[in-house]
Formats: structure tokens, sequence, C-alpha cells
């Protein structure tokens, strides 16, 4: 499996594994969307690639957390797509891990993400809001709202509602 960080020429492939993955156009119009969004930067996309065919990709956007935490760094993975052929092999841990680690190495402390909280925290997220860190809209199951800290000491430090991506800012997007 080899991790890389989306080309532009990559982008029908990036777009189809969305859609492949989540059996509809949504989320791959949504990427489409955050790539293109001004205020989703800086964003990193990330492949998964194996046998030279994309398996999976996560995309990572800019968040910024008004409140206590106001300076720090914050992303929102959001979505996350594995091939279905792919699917319960690890990659999209490994997307997430080296995403983690590429944005650790940029600065970022805290990465959010919505979804099910029996995946994700497998992958060291952990409830968000026990830690007044809020989502922009109200979230059900609470424990969806999830967040990592990608250095020591920062959780408990940085407290506020995260301010997403223009592209991301219709409540529709925050129902898990």
């Amino acid at each position: 499996m080899r991790f890389h960080e989306t080309t532009t020429a990559e982008l029908e492939a990036v777009l189809q594994v969305h859609r492949l993955a989540f059996g509809q156009e949504v989320e791959a119009l949504l990427v489409d969307s955050l790539l293109r969004d001004p205020s989703a930067q800086p964003s990193l996309s990330l492949c998964a690639e194996q046998n030279g065919q994309l398996a999976g990709h996560a995309l990572f956007t800019a968040l910024s957390l008004v409140g206590t935490g106001a300076g720090t760094g914050c992303s929102l993975l959001a979505p996350l797509a594995v091939l279905p052929q792919h699917q319960k092999a690890g990659i999209g841990r490994g997307l997430i891990e080296r995403g983690c680690q590429l944005l650790s190495e940029r600065g970022i402390d805290l990465v959010f993400v919505l979804g099910d909280p029996a995946y994700y925290t497998r992958c060291g997220f952990v409830a968000a809001i026990p830690h007044s860190l809020q989502a922009p809209y109200t979230i059900t199951p609470e424990e969806a709202w999830m967040v990592r800290p990608l250095r020591p000491g920062v959780l408990g430090s940085a407290q506020g509602t995260v301010r997403c991506a223009q592209a991301l800012a219709a409540e529709q997007y925050w129902r898990e």
C-alpha cells in the first residue's frame, strides 16, 4: 500500500472512489466542492494506492476554532472513502494515520471527524464534546463528533466551536 498526496490529474479517479464507496454522488460532489473552496484551505487530499490503482481517499480540510482555542491548528477529516472490494483491509486506518502524521508535521494540533465511534475510536479519536469542543450544529448521537489530538496537552487547553469551510456549512452535512 502506498499513500501519496493527490495530484490534479487524479481528481476524476478520486471522485469515482467516493461514488463507488458510498453508492451515490453526494460525497463525490462534496469532495469536488471542498477542493475548490478557498475557505477549506489548507487541505490535505490523500490517496491510498494498491497495485497501481486508487483504493481509497481521505480529505482533511481547514477548520477554525472559535473560543479559547483560537490559534489552535485544526483540520476536519471528511470524507473518507475506501472502494468496497478493499474495505476492512486497513486502508482507511492507514489513510488516517498517514494524514495525521503529515498534518502534525504541518502544525495541526487537532483533527476532528463526524462518524461511527466504533470505527474512529480505534484510530485514536475520542468524543469531542466532553472536551468542550463543539460542532457547528447539534450532533446526534453526540459521541459521533470526535477529535484526535496530534500533540500532548492540547485537549483541555483548547475549547470552543469549530467553524468549517463554506462547502461544509450546510446542516445536512452534520448528520450522522
